[in-house]
């Protein structure tokens, strides 16, 4: 069952809040049709077609789209709307529009659905009929029924007679082509809404306000219609919108009131989900429209006043175990049975390894009847093996419960305190945690006291061998020696910090590897070694540079495997011991709990199973169960983008574009000589967590190793490449991490420009052969008196291809808008420097400069002043910069220097220069003062790097800054 959606809607960038229908096309996007057309979603971003006003395929022909249907050969997309029926095709990104004209010569407007049957025929209902679609015509013929009713057609359906059933405003019908049409008296005059296949066997049929009716798929038309009497009362009598059984046998309901989730299977538990105001809601709103199942598992629920709602079934792999009314749980235990006894504020209660739960055990009143008052609620339990005896802890007190008792009784001696903590030992005496009196040790059958430590506050007890104890408590960790009776305080201050506890320990326990585990109050997880010769006790943290070092630790397991799994202040949180990587972390999208776990209320069970007490109840998997995702999602491209601008396939037929069909769909790109800055944008289809995910890009012919991105920089950007062919390879993640083998790819063909062609060297030759032909002539003719004059011209023409030739090498190497170095003409000069470091040379800084804010700019004031600026702040930069150092315009907006044989406190200091001045300098543009800023990102080669290296890490340096509030320059901090 869903325990956390992803709501989004207009503010996402959805057209309209009202999802009538969601449907995925053969490449992985995601469709929603809505009453302002359809929207095509790629995780990240919305492409909205609206209403096709100008009749030019730019969008669906109505507004309202009630509908959608995929063709699951072609992958176009059907789309019946408030004015018509049109179809998306993929291969150019148009729509087409279909009249639908009936036996008597009207057109019918008004489409309330398109279906697919379960034959691959095509249907179309409108508000007064039914057509179906020829593929010879490409058209649809309207079926003409003998008894001339006129309904509305909202579903359509055949079974497997070959009775195709149709949903209508005024009840349900069945008909064969050639026979007349059947309607199902039960149903007449009734709305019915929806019909869905479930199981391959039986076909249900939902209405408004009769609940939903039932046939077997097989059965004739005599004996097919009855109602559903599983559902409850309650459900037969809303208005259902839709049905949708999912691939693990789930059946999603839609109705006005909310979502119920039931199952065909006799005795299933039935799940209404309603939306309320509290933000804890998990419905975004009441009226549901409908339920889709995408390829990769995850569920979209439409709604109709909040847009669409998404819940990822995978990543539900933690369960809740509740009991009773109340859903706060503190205090767990097993016996050896693997029995599990947990307290809620309604008693003990007992979970066998079945699953089945009995319970509440509570206390015996006054007046001979049950009692569990807020002063005995359950804090701790501990079980006793010797004696089967469970003990509890409560707010009043220590009780005890054996298998020969109707009630909870308390222990007399110790009695009007907290007990916040229990743990007995191997012969069956029992260690009390008292959260304001400290420690006691009690004799398991005669209930006496037979030792008491004074001591701060203890959350956690921990018996070990040799007649020690471990207390964890507010002021830090006490070892206890049951024996003698002394105590040694771990968090004494006259300890070195590396042998001094946490101040607030929250748990203890033994880890497989034979020392402790350690957790603490808004520190993480820490091991703790005892050294027994040298009688020292050292303290490490784990993962100390992540999150986890910040949280405040509930309860800490240890798997079969070694993998460590910690409840926190945020959730679950899991760590590889034998690594140094990154700790994985499970929130309420798992399953787990936001809102965090109780201390002292977590537990392995026989079996393996781990479970965790929260104020919603207990967290409870197996770790074999949390694993990672193994989807591995298609890697499409959505945008092409040349000087800034967005470019489509959409264009006129007498011009050269770059795209013969949609980016997504391109096997290639053509780029014309002056189209020397493009970006390419793409995206991994697994939309469970798209910010999640992760890519690396590389360009074949051009890149030597792959670029990583984040997913908010989905881009590819190459500037100024020489003509030819590359290839534009992208790689992506899924939500968990794990690459995917589905690489996108696409051909980068830079024409050259027009004296490079093949054409033009060609009449460069003949040009050349004719005029060497012509000087031979003239010098046989003229003989000797000529051949002065020939030479001559021989070296004229000469001069004149060279002088030609340094023309084409500065176009190569210059950037035509600034004036600098381009990119190609850079990497040369600085890979020169590079060379040079390596064999013993003078280190040198790399300075990644990019302009802030460029893009409004450009937007405000238009391209012109954005080139002047350019021009304007690169000129500046180069008077600022010796002859011997190396400034090109990078890209866009972005330029970068190498500062040669200068180290990075000096490159700082030159960063710093430039961007005052830049700050400072005023452009003057059409009588307007233009301001701008720059954020630079500085590096120093380092010994072992190469120039790629330093210039990533200047590009990080950079990113940083423009997240860090732009106008900064950022430097690397470990040198």
């Amino acid at each position: 069952m869903p325990t956390h959606f992803t709501h989004l809607s207009v503010e996402d960038g959805l057209s309209q809040i009202t999802v009538s229908d969601i449907v995925e096309d053969n490449i992985g996007f995601m469709w929603f049709s809505t009453q302002n057309g359809v929207n095509r979603f790629d995780g990240y971003n919305f492409v909205q077609y609206k209403k096709d006003k100008n009749l030019d395929g730019s969008g669906p022909i109505g507004d309202f789209v009630y509908k959608l249907a995929v063709n699951r050969d072609s992958g176009d997309i059907w789309a019946a709307s408030s004015s018509g029926i049109s179809r998306y095709e993929h291969k150019s990104d148009r729509f087409f529009h279909y009249p639908l004209i009936d036996s008597k010569g009207q057109q019918h407007h008004f489409v309330a659905t398109v279906v697919y049957d379960r034959t691959g025929q095509l249907w179309a209902g409108t508000n007064l009929g039914l057509f179906k679609f020829q593929e010879t015509t490409n058209s649809f013929v309207h079926i003409k029924f003998s008894n001339n009713i006129n309904f509305r057609v909202q579903d359509i359906q055949q079974d497997i007679n070959g009775v195709i059933w149709l949903a209508t405003n005024q009840g349900l019908y069945g008909f064969k082509e050639d026979e007349p049409l059947y309607t199902v008296a039960d149903l007449k005059n009734v709305e019915v809404t929806d019909i869905e296949l479930i199981d391959q066997h039986k076909i249900w049929f939902s209405t408004n306000g009769k609940g939903i009716y039932v046939k077997d798929d097989t059965a004739d038309l005599e004996h097919i219609i009855r109602p559903l009497k599983t559902l409850s009362l309650e459900l037969s009598r809303r208005a259902i919108s839709s049905i949708k059984q999912l691939r693990n046998g789930d059946i999603w309901i839609s109705t006005l009131d909310g979502l119920t989730i039931t199952r065909l299977e006799l005795n299933s538990v039935t799940t209404n989900l309603k939306h309320n105001t509290d933000t804890s809601s998990l419905l975004s709103a009441s009226h549901m429209t409908r339920t889709y199942e995408s390829r990769s598992g995850l569920i979209w629920q439409g709604t109709w006043t909040s847009g669409f709602s998404k819940f990822d079934p995978n990543g539900l792999q933690f369960k809740t175990l509740n009991a009773g009314d109340s859903k706060t749980t503190r205090g767990m235990a097993n016996d050896a049975n693997g029995n599990i006894w947990f307290g809620t504020p309604e008693g003990l209660w007992k979970r066998d390894i079945k699953g089945k739960i009995t319970g509440p055990w509570n206390f015996k009143n006054p007046l001979d009847g049950p009692s569990i008052l807020e002063e005995n609620s359950i804090m701790s339990i501990a079980y006793a093996n010797t004696n089967n005896k469970i003990w509890v802890g409560t707010r009043s007190g220590l009780a005890y419960l054996t298998e020969n008792q109707k009630y909870l009784k308390y222990v007399t001696n110790i009695h009007g305190s907290m007990i916040y903590t229990l743990s007995t030992d191997d012969i069956g005496n029992v260690w009390v945690g008292d959260f304001n009196n400290g420690l006691f040790y009690v004799d398991g059958t005669t209930h006496q006291v037979l030792n008491h430590w004074q001591m701060g506050s203890i959350t956690k007890i921990l018996v070990d061998t040799g007649g020690f104890a471990w207390a964890g408590t507010m002021e830090g960790l006490i070892r206890v020696n049951k024996h003698t009776g002394e105590l040694l305080n771990l968090y004494s201050p006259d300890r070195k910090p590396s042998q001094r506890s946490p101040r607030v320990v929250t748990w203890i326990s033994k880890s497989q590897q034979d020392h402790y585990w350690i957790g603490a109050q808004g520190s993480g997880i820490m091991t703790l070694d005892f050294d027994e010769q040298q009688q020292e006790f050292t303290f490490q943290q784990v993962a100390p540079k992540s999150h986890l070092s910040t949280l405040s630790i509930g309860g800490i397991e240890q798997d079969i495997h070694g993998n460590v799994w910690a409840s926190t202040t945020e959730g679950v949180a899991k760590l590889d011991p034998t690594s140094r990587g990154e700790p994985e972390y499970f929130s309420g999208k798992n399953g787990a709990k936001n809102e965090g776990y109780y201390i002292n209320s977590s537990l392995t069970n026989i079996d393996g199973e781990i479970l965790f007490g929260s104020p919603t109840g207990i967290t409870f998997f197996q770790p074999s169960d949390v694993a990672q995702s193994d989807w591995r999602p298609p890697i499409v491209f959505t945008q092409l983008s040349i000087l800034g601008n967005p470019i489509s396939v959409q264009q006129t037929d007498d011009q050269i574009f770059p795209l013969k069909s949609p980016i997504y769909q391109a096997k290639e790109v053509t780029l014309q000589p002056e189209d020397n800055v493009f970006s390419i944008e793409f995206s991994a289809l697994d939309l469970s967590a798209p910010k999640r995910n992760q890519y690396a890009f590389k360009l074949e012919g051009f890149d030597s190793t792959w670029n990583t991105v984040i997913p908010g920089n989905r881009v590819a950007t190459y500037t100024n490449l020489d003509d030819g062919s590359y290839t534009l390879l992208v790689k992506g993640t899924n939500k968990d991490g794990v690459w995917s083998d589905n690489i996108g790819q696409i051909v980068i063909t830079v024409v050259p420009p027009w004296w490079l062609t093949t054409w033009a060297k060609t009449i460069w030759i003949i040009t050349v052969l004719a005029l060497l032909i012509s000087a031979y002539r003239r010098r046989v003719y003229a003989l000797k008196e000529q051949s002065h004059l020939l030479s001559i011209q021989v070296e004229e023409r000469t001069a004149e291809l060279e002088t030609m030739n340094k023309k084409l090498l500065t176009l190569s190497s210059i950037d035509d808008l600034t004036g600098l170095r381009n990119r190609r003409d850079y990497r040369s000069n600085a890979l020169q420097e590079s060379s040079r470091f390596e064999r013993g040379g003078e280190p040198f800084c790399i300075l990644l400069v990019d302009i802030d804010f460029f893009k409004q700019v450009n937007d405000v004031n238009g391209h012109a002043c954005g080139d002047k600026v350019l021009v304007e702040t690169g000129k500046l930069m180069d008077s600022l910069i010796r002859q011997q150092d190396l400034l090109a315009r990078w890209g866009g907006e972005e330029f970068i220097m190498m500062i040669v044989e200068t180290q990075i406190q000096q490159g700082q200091k030159i960063a710093e220069k430039i961007r005052l001045a830049i700050y400072q300098n005023i452009v003057e543009f059409e009588g307007q003062d233009i301001h701008v800023s720059v954020t630079i990102g500085v590096s120093q080669i380092l010994p072992t790097e190469k120039l790629d290296d330093c210039i990533n890490r200047a590009d990080k340096n950079l990113y940083l800054g423009k997240e860090n509030g732009r106008n900064k320059v950022i430097t690397d901090t470990k040198l």
